[in-house]
């Protein structure tokens, strides 16, 4: 094939609109225009009578119906127009894909509104530029069989098909028919005015807006993931996939395809960005387990959701699961692995090798070439696609004239991509929306890590022997590459995620609706958020629960600290240079630190001693703060059932109490996620002196004396501490002269040796 080029003139046949527009038609050539091309042949110029248009034909057409190559946008407007039957008021049967495929891909290569201005420039010129075949003819609306009338009919009739097929361009631009529409109006034919009526249009109000709220089904499922069953997970994850996806438009695929960045780009990176946080998420949900065999249920799990989504059709997220699954920061851990039933092994097999690039990711295709209904395609996979076509394609080409002509063999492959891709739109998702489900994942899903920190935490979990991994992460063959390149969610969307979230928590784990969640109800639902902090950290006034802004406060501000500083944070050492008093071992080499001064690091949180040299190969996991923040509220129960601890802890405050007491006196509880009072914290020692609720006010004398009691206690405490430490810098100085004695008799031994061996 070959685009049309200038030469010297020609015989070119004349072929009238209702020719051109014959399926698969080929008229005689009466010559060719000269030039050269990429096949090296002449190709035939065909013109549209009574227009002064030309298009180049195409000798194989992609497309049934017209076998046009190139053409200005007039011309492809004439021939979509004629590919209608005025009579039959409706698309002519064998012609149907050539104004569909204009319709489906002109984002491409012009705007909406300049192809509605292309037809309402035909339409108004048909008056003045249309010769009409009917011998005395009145041109009225009423003449059927005048030229004029049938081409307007024809040109309505196109804009019907328009607005039945694409309605989202529509809703998008809400004005972009009402220039051509007053038009119409104005020459007073009611039935061609109803055909460009947009009025009785489905609703899409998703394209205009990205978080229209689904309606609300009342359905109870439970949020906390280790009581989440796979397939209502596979279905939610199902249906976020589903709204992110349809929302994309041909002109968002366009400008990734010419810059290849998703800046300026926020439809398709947050699509991708989902693809990025799930693969993620499935890691740390199975890295955040501390032994073996609760990592592999965590992956077992996740191997039945991909099932799940297997009998979905739901190609893209499948990927993101299996990609995460086989990530080598999870396929390295051997000892987890060993744990993993043997069917759980095979599913994965197959669904890798349904997902590889091999050939071109040959095994996906023809799986999506089966699909019927409802299915989500590869996003990555389609995406290198147009951006092949774009490289390889000009979107335009110039003609005999040196006109600029509209590559509309370029047109038509492009539609074979956008043909998958906006099936999603065409066919409703077959499950059913669940809100506060969905909610507490987008938020799961907001977690910003890197691919080191993550290995890095893998490494923690399963440290590397002589035949272990290598260093530093590599991607399996479904994880594509395409996914980079995505910022971490911005903070109105991080917001507004978390305040849908805690919303959700709150809705299903309140039961008695008193704006507080439990321990117990908190630890559950923190399953879903790996590496979270614990209760008492969330629990920012210390009175035993979580309020609505302390939830929303925390998730906040911990979503602040994007690149995954807070994953960092909850493993990583932070060492420092440390001068040691006594004899100390590295924790990972076990050799002794050496030297007078600063002999090693030493993590500021944990305590953990190394080398200089060793420091960045320690594996063990950084426990900072752990003991002191899991245990506060042990420790605040021991002081309660002390017998010499008679009155409440100064950090109770009376809010805290009057809390506490409405916890206490309520008599009915709903059973399931909600926790006991008595689990809550050991308070049942101190019912008495806490007031009920219809005496909220305690004594200020009271008061006083408590705090007196308490105040005593924590002097006679704080002594004994001095005492403690006035004891150990006695020491001091004996420790000093020990080592000082131990490090001088290894010197006098080593020189024995080497005398003795002289």
């Amino acid at each position: 094939m070959q685009a049309e080029s200038g030469g010297n003139a020609t015989p070119t046949n004349i072929i009238t609109p209702a020719e051109a527009g014959a399926h698969g038609s080929s008229p005689k050539r009466g010559g060719s225009v000269s030039g050269t091309s990429d096949s090296g042949r002449g190709t035939p110029v065909r013109h549209v009578l009574q227009h002064g248009v030309s298009f180049v034909e195409e000798e194989k057409p992609l497309v049934p119906g017209i076998p046009v190559r190139a053409g200005s946008l007039h011309t492809l407007v004439v021939l979509a127009a004629h590919c209608f039957d005025e009579k039959e008021g409706e698309v002519i049967t064998d012609k149907r894909e050539f104004p569909r495929v204009l319709l489906l891909v002109h984002e491409w290569f012009i705007t909406p509104k300049e192809l509605v201005d292309e037809i309402i420039d035909l339409y108004r010129d048909c008056e003045s530029k249309i010769s009409c075949s009917v011998v005395n003819c009145d041109h009225s609306p009423n003449s059927g069989q005048c030229t004029r009338q049938q081409l307007k009919r024809k040109l309505c009739l196109f804009v019907r098909f328009w607005i039945d097929e694409f309605a989202e361009h529509f809703h998008a631009n809400e004005k972009l028919l009402v220039d051509f529409q007053r038009l119409v109006a104005e020459e007073g034919q009611p039935d061609l005015l109803s055909l460009v009526d947009t009025s009785s249009m489905p609703s899409y109000d998703w394209i205009r807006s990205i978080s229209v709220r689904a309606p609300c089904r009342g359905r109870k499922v439970s949020l906390v993931f280790t009581n989440i069953n796979p397939y209502e997970l596979a279905e939610q994850l199902t249906y976020i996939e589903y709204k992110e996806f349809r929302r994309i438009s041909v002109f968002d695929f366009k400008l990734y395809a010419q810059t290849t960045s998703l800046k300026n780009n926020p439809k398709l990176e947050r699509s991708i960005a989902l693809f990025n946080g799930l693969c993620q998420w499935i890691q740390c949900m199975v890295l955040s387990k501390t032994t073996p065999q609760e990592r592999s249920d965590v992956i077992v799990k996740f191997a039945n959701v991909a099932q799940r989504l297997r009998q979905l059709q739901n190609y893209n997220t499948l990927m993101a699961i299996v990609g995460g699954l086989t990530h080598s920061a999870l396929a390295r851990l051997n000892k987890t692995n060993s744990c993993i039933p043997p069917e759980i092994h095979k599913l994965l097999a197959e669904y890798t090798e349904l997902l590889s690039s091999n050939n071109n990711f040959s095994n996906y295709r023809k799986a999506l070439a089966q699909s019927t209904g409802f299915y989500i395609p590869i996003l990555g996979v389609h995406l290198k696609d147009l951006i092949l076509l774009h490289t390889a394609l000009p979107d335009r080409v110039e003609g005999s004239t040196g006109a600029s002509m509209i590559n509309f063999r370029k047109m038509s492959q492009l539609s074979q991509t956008f043909n998958v891709l906006v099936q999603v739109h065409k066919n409703a998702v077959p499950v059913e929306a669940n809100m506060d489900l969905i909610n507490t994942i987008r938020l799961s899903l907001d977690l910003h890590y890197t691919e080191d920190e993550i290995y890095e935490l893998s490494l923690a979990r399963e440290p590397r022997n002589s035949v272990s991994s290598p260093s530093t992460p590599t991607k399996p063959v479904v994880f594509a590459d395409w996914v980079a390149g995505v910022s971490p969610p911005n903070p109105e969307t991080i917001n507004k995620h978390v305040h849908d979230m805690v919303d959700a928590v709150f809705k299903n784990y309140d039961h008695d609706k008193d704006g507080l969640i439990s321990q117990a109800e908190f630890e559950a639902i923190a399953g879903n958020f790996p590496f979270i902090d614990s209760f008492c950290v969330l629990d920012a006034d210390q009175d035993g629960s979580i309020s609505k802004e302390e939830m929303e406060t925390y998730f906040i501000r911990a979503n602040r600290n994007a690149s995954g500083n807070a994953l960092r944070s909850s493993f990583k050492h932070d060492f420092h240079e440390k001068t040691y008093f006594q004899p100390t071992f590295c924790s990972h080499c076990t050799g002794l630190l050496w030297g007078l001064i600063k002999q090693g690091w030493k993590c500021k949180d944990c305590g953990l001693n190394a080398h200089k040299h060793c420091k960045d190969l320690v594996v063990m996991e950084c426990r900072k703060g752990i003991h002191t923040s899991n245990n506060t509220l042990q420790q605040l129960a021991q002081q309660l059932k002390s017998p010499t601890s008679t009155s409440s802890p100064a950090n109770l405050t009376l809010e805290a109490k009057r809390k506490m007491s409405m916890r206490q006196k309520r008599t009915t509880y709903t059973k399931g996620t909600q926790t006991n009072p008595a689990d809550i914290c050991p308070l049942s020692l101190d019912v008495q002196s806490i007031p009920y609720a219809d005496d909220y006010s305690l004594q200020n004398d009271d008061d006083v004396n408590d705090l007196a009691q308490e105040n005593r206690s924590l002097k006679a405490k704080c002594q004994c501490q001095q005492e403690e430490i006035h004891m150990l810098q006695n020491h001091i100085g004996n420790i000093r002269q020990h080592t000082i004695s131990f490090i001088l008799d290894q010197m006098d031994t080593l020189h024995m040796q080497r005398d003795s061996q002289v």
